[in-house]
């Protein structure tokens, strides 16, 4: 029989959201609402859809490796060097990327309990260890935890500012104190999927930490991920992208594969990043569905986290069964893996979050 490390027994695949077509089939339901996914409910800017329409009889040549244009347009948007940019196919790429450089041979990374799931997935497959540093009992999180958990063995630090599934963030003074304490022999991966929906509300600016911004002083072990997945709407194309040092970049760029985010994806990026009014749009909407949520939720004596993306987790018993049941009912929601007794939810358009609370009528979760 054909050998593999023995590392790998451990490693439980990723499960990605159950997609509406899976639930048809497998309940026969018609009517299905995904809130299962943080995807944007708007859909994508009408900008991005004519283009991708006029370029679609390009598919049949490669794209282009070094995604010049999107690599231009980006540079500029976000005022750094083009060379200090890297393009996945979606930021999930990156952080695997990361693992093959930063996380072979035994080394570690630390990341806080209940993080994104696939950090800890990228240090198994690479042969690395890891340590998860507890939260505090209102899921918070105390970066000096971090700071006093680093060893020798340390090779990356993982945070997610937005976490998900909790919706906490980090404020710009905490990260502020924690950047100046950060060793710099320690790789700080600081994923800002959420960004674009919690930059308003005190969350730092990972890449003023790289360009020495704030603090005044230019970090060459920081990468900042982000996406075009969330707030953009282009979950579809998979494309994100990574902003670190140059010399950060030239060692992730020996392990890229070529060609590995599509023509399609580059160009719909490009003209995604033209329209910020459908940014804002999006970002405007998503606060007011956060609303809707939270008080839907209050007036069924729900708990749940404020959050500071576009999704909230909230906490329901036998939540196996309770998934199960909104599944039936044709809402897609979300186990908050990690955390035995929350769901997680995304934000949705009005009409989506109604179905989403009358169901939770329906399934008797009302505490009032």
């Amino acid at each position: 029989m054909v050998e593999f490390p023995d590392y790998l027994k451990k490693v439980k695949p990723y499960q990605p959201g159950k997609p509406i077509e899976e639930l048809q089939r497998e309940l026969g339901v018609k009517e299905v609402v995904k809130l299962a996914s943080n995807e944007n409910p708007f859909g994508c800017s009408l900008f991005v859809k004519k283009a991708v329409e006029r370029n679609a009889t390009k598919i049949n040549r490669y794209p282009d490796g070094g995604a010049y244009y999107l690599r231009k347009e980006l540079s500029n948007f976000l005022a750094v060097d083009p060379d200090q940019i890297i393009f996945g196919n979606g930021s999930n790429e990156i952080i695997d990327l990361i693992g093959r450089v930063f996380l072979t041979g035994g080394r570690e990374a630390l990341f806080f309990e209940g993080s994104f799931v696939v950090y800890k997935l990228i240090a198994q497959i690479n042969g690395g260890t890891f340590r998860e540093i507890p939260l505090e009992c209102d899921f918070s999180r105390d970066l000096n935890k971090i700071l006093d958990a680093i060893s020798e063995k340390t090779s990356v630090i993982f945070i997610d500012n937005p976490c998900n599934p909790t919706g906490f963030a980090n404020k710009k003074e905490e990260f502020n104190r924690f950047i100046k304490d950060l060793p710099d022999h320690v790789l700080l991966v600081l994923d800002e999927a959420y960004f674009e929906y919690a930059k308003d509300h005190g969350v730092p600016d990972g890449i003023n930490y790289i360009l020495g911004i704030n603090p005044k002083l230019p970090r060459k072990n920081i990468i900042v991920l982000r996406t075009f997945s969330k707030v953009y709407g282009l979950a579809g194309l998979r494309i994100g992208y990574g902003v670190s040092s140059n010399e950060i970049i030239q060692i992730l760029e020996k392990v890229r594969q070529p060609f590995n985010t599509n023509h399609l994806a580059q160009i719909a990026a490009v003209e995604a990043l033209k329209d910020q009014d459908f940014v804002r749009f999006c970002v405007d909407m998503n606060e007011k569905g956060k609303e809707q949520l939270y008080e839907g939720l209050e007036k069924r004596g729900i708990h749940f986290l404020p959050t500071y993306g576009n999704f909230v987790m909230f906490r329901v018993e036998n939540s196996q069964s309770v998934y199960n049941g909104f599944l039936k009912q044709g809402v897609i929601v979300r186990p908050a893996f990690g955390f035995d007794g929350y769901l997680r939810v995304s934000i949705g358009r009005e009409d989506e979050i109604r179905s989403f609370l009358k169901a939770l009528d329906r399934l008797g979760l009302s505490c009032k």
